[in-house]
C-alpha cells in the first residue's frame, strides 16, 4: 500500500511527472474541460462538494514542491472566503525559504490558459475537476524546486 496522502493513482502519477515550472489546476465543478490533448485531465467530482478543492489543494501540496499559485482576479471580490481558505494552506509553505508567489489573471485570461492550451509560458499541464461549488472557486499551482 502506498504511503502517502495521495491514494488516487491517476493524481499521484501526475504530480510524480510534474517538473519545475509546470502547472496544475485545482478546478471547481464548473470548469470547464480543456478543449486539447496537451494537458491531462483528471475527474475527482463525486458530488456537491465532494471533494472540495480545499481538500484536493491540501493533498497536492503535501506531496508536490510548489513555488506559486495563480487565481482568478474576480475570486477576491466574488468569493473571499475562499480565498482566505486558499491562503491559509498556502501561506504555510516556503519554496527555498522564499514565501509562494501569488500571479492574479483576470477569469477570462486564466480560463483561456486552460480552455486552449494558453501562452507560450503558461499551460495547464493537469486538469483536476473537484465537486467545489463556489463562484471562481479554482486555484493553479506552479510546481517549483527543493535544491
Amino acid at each position: 500500500m502506498k504511503k502517502g496522502k495521495c491514494y488516487n493513482s491517476m493524481l499521484s502519477e501526475a504530480i510524480s511527472k510534474m517538473g519545475h515550472g509546470d502547472i496544475i489546476l485545482i478546478g471547481d465543478a464548473g470548469c470547464a474541460w480543456p478543449r486539447h490533448g496537451q494537458t491531462k485531465v483528471i475527474d475527482l467530482a463525486l458530488c456537491d462538494g465532494i471533494p472540495s478543492v480545499t481538500d484536493v489543494l491540501k493533498v497536492i501540496m503535501s506531496e508536490l514542491v510548489v513555488e506559486g499559485y495563480m487565481i482568478p482576479e474576480e475570486m477576491k471580490a466574488q468569493s473571499p472566503l475562499q480565498y482566505q481558505k486558499y491562503r491559509e494552506i498556502l501561506d504555510r509553505e516556503e519554496n527555498k525559504g522564499n514565501k509562494l508567489y501569488e500571479k492574479v489573471l483576470p477569469h477570462t485570461e486564466f480560463k483561456d490558459i486552460w480552455l486552449n492550451g494558453g501562452r507560450e509560458k503558461e499551460q495547464m499541464n493537469v486538469f483536476v475537476r473537484t465537486g467545489e461549488r463556489c463562484p471562481y472557486g479554482y486555484v493553479a499551482l506552479i510546481a517549483g524546486v527543493d535544491f
